[in-house]
């Protein structure tokens, strides 16, 4: 096997090809909710193409298709997984470089879906190329994976994606890597429960005098607010885990909020939006129950108010060990490679690795590149982190499926 230094010289070789290469892909608009993904799958099978590695299009939606890059034929697999939808931009005027020109400026690369995760997909490309070129791994005895996948920025639980690979027994693994920007090992993330609150009151004129004397009207807006008010007061309890430390369940009320029909009118209708993070091992059954109870006690001090609950999002946190044999692995790597000790621990947002994890595919929740600014104006990656990057994805790789089982 090389040794780090030999594996950073060797991506070297690669890095103008790698940084053109995600160039193009930032410059393709993949804005979850306004284009599809169909444009970036398609330079990143066309780059597949240049480098002679196979690649194919799988999709649930025809305008939505993944990419699946394989090189190999082996019982032992490895899969290396990133999403090429993008959250939008926002202002462009918030911006100090063009979101989508993926300029590069002292060191950094700019632009949305840099970081989060377009630079991840480059990578892991690259590594396969890596792989092949220096005799790394036996394709008899290997079979590495990229892929690009959809609609993840939709809450982590899309159909279209991941699952859909899951599903059809595309993504056979024996471990994974989610190639997100970070400077930890990420054995896991939080989970989400995302609830949509609808209040129905009763509309009638605010100059009234059945309204003056509190003889008509329920206030939609008032109560659902109440509701929400009370929701930041309550206390979850929650596992913990050694390796999300700092980190909690957390309860925010209110994400989105909309009410009332004209200034003139007591507001019959209002909803919310109620985002909350789960612990690994934390029952959401039990989170809804909780706020049900809040919803039911407000309810009961205002006759005529009513509130339907919609649960959006339900996604569970998920996590490997922290002593987990590609844990260990990934860290000695990110030493070697970074000269520093990377800390192991947990991700506060969610992301899809729990899917890969509850198939038993133990998997690295986000691991990558340095970057920053991810749903945030100026998204960007460290230009020297690509090639760092593609050694110790290289070489996790190859020690995960050649080394004799630890422990």
């Amino acid at each position: 096997m090389k040794t780090a230094h030999e594996l950073i010289s060797i991506a070297h070789e690669y890095e103008a090809a790698l940084i053109a290469f995600l160039q193009d892909l930032v410059r393709i608009r993949s804005v979850n909710g306004q284009e599809g993904e169909k444009a970036v799958a398609e330079r990143i099978a066309g780059e597949a193409q240049r480098l002679e590695l196979p690649a194919q299009l799988i999709a649930a939606d025809p305008d939505r298709p993944n990419v699946l890059v394989s090189w190999g034929r082996g019982e032992a697999g490895f899969a290396l997984i990133g999403h090429m939808d993008t959250v939008a931009e926002g202002d462009p005027a918030h911006w100090t470089h063009p979101p989508f020109g993926a300029e590069i400026y002292e060191g950094r690369l700019y632009g949305r879906g840099a970081a989060d995760n377009k630079a991840g997909i480059a990578c892991g490309l690259y590594t396969i190329a890596v792989l092949r070129d220096q005799g790394l791994l036996d394709p008899e005895r290997a079979r590495i994976l990229l892929a690009a996948v959809v609609d993840e920025e939709s809450g982590a639980s899309s159909t279209l994606g991941v699952r859909t690979l899951l599903d059809r027994g595309l993504l056979a693994a024996q471990g994974a890597i989610y190639t997100y920007t970070s400077d930890i090992v990420c054995v896991g993330h939080r989970g989400l429960l995302r609830l949509v609150l609808e209040a129905r009151g009763q509309a009638i004129h605010t100059g009234s005098a059945e309204w003056s004397r509190g003889q008509g009207g329920v206030n939609a807006v008032t109560g659902l607010a109440s509701i929400l008010v009370n929701l930041e007061k309550l206390r979850l309890s929650a596992p913990s885990h050694p390796a999300f430390e700092g980190l909690g369940c957390t309860l925010t009320p209110g994400t989105l909020f909309r009410g009332g029909e004209f200034e003139s009118m007591v507001p019959a209708s209002a909803s919310a939006t109620v985002d909350v993070r789960l612990m690994p091992g934390q029952p959401a059954d039990e989170v809804i129950a909780a706020i049900q109870q809040v919803i039911d006690s407000e309810i009961a001090q205002r006759p005529g108010l009513s509130v339907t609950m919609t649960i959006k999002n339900n996604v569970p946190g998920a996590a490997i060990p922290p002593d987990h044999r590609l844990v260990r692995i990934a860290s000695r790597h990110a030493e070697a490679v970074s000269g520093h000790r990377w800390p192991v621990a947990g991700a506060g947002p969610t992301n899809e690795g729990y899917m890969l994890i509850e198939a038993g595919i133990p998997t690295l929740c986000g691991f990558g590149p340095t970057g920053g600014n991810a749903h945030a104006p100026d998204e960007w990656v460290e230009i020297a982190s690509l090639p760092r990057t593609v050694a110790m994805y290289a070489g996790i790789i190859h020690d995960y499926l050649t080394q004799t089982r630890e422990g």
